[in-house]
């Protein structure tokens, strides 16, 4: 995992298409408390938020890894972030669409390997499989991952 801001590593200002942030409002929660069942709908709703928004830009193709990232970044940061909110951002560039998800928290997501039977510790992993390049801010407070577009072969011309 990169430490780094989006910014800095993979999208130029000027190679920006489209930029939706959607921000979710937390109830405070002891560490170690489930997350609030109205909170964990959010997870869902986020997903479905976020096949639209990839279905209006034309990259279908993108659906479903970008989904499971969607869980995976939006699952941890109701978990493990502290901030009053959560806020998760769709951003459309030339040749990429980046996802990042700011939760509060200064501790950094980890890619960690778990074992045949836990039944958690998967997602980095996940995230970082799916997507071209995955990481995390220097303060810890945002964790993205890109997703190169992929490009469709060139037409055949009829000679």
């Amino acid at each position: 995992m990169i430490v780094g801001t989006v910014e800095d590593l993979a999208v130029a200002p000027e190679a920006v298409r489209d930029d939706l942030t959607l921000s979710i409002k937390r109830d405070p929660r002891p560490e170690g408390h489930p997350i609030a069942d109205h909170e964990g709908r959010w997870v869902g709703c986020l997903r479905r938020i976020g096949a639209a928004k990839l279905r209006h830009w034309g990259i279908p193709d993108l659906v479903g890894d970008a989904q499971l990232a969607i869980s995976e970044l939006v699952t941890n940061a109701l978990l493990h972030g502290t901030g009053a909110q959560v806020a998760i951002r769709f951003l459309l560039a030339a040749d990429v669409l980046v996802l990042e998800v700011e939760d509060g928290s200064p501790e950094r997501a980890l890619i960690s390997t778990a074992d045949l039977h836990d039944e958690n510790g998967r997602g980095m992993f996940i995230v970082n499989t799916l997507s071209t390049l995955c990481g995390v801010t220097p303060d810890g407070t945002k964790t993205w991952c890109i997703f190169t577009i992929p490009t469709a072969p060139a037409p055949r011309r009829n000679r």
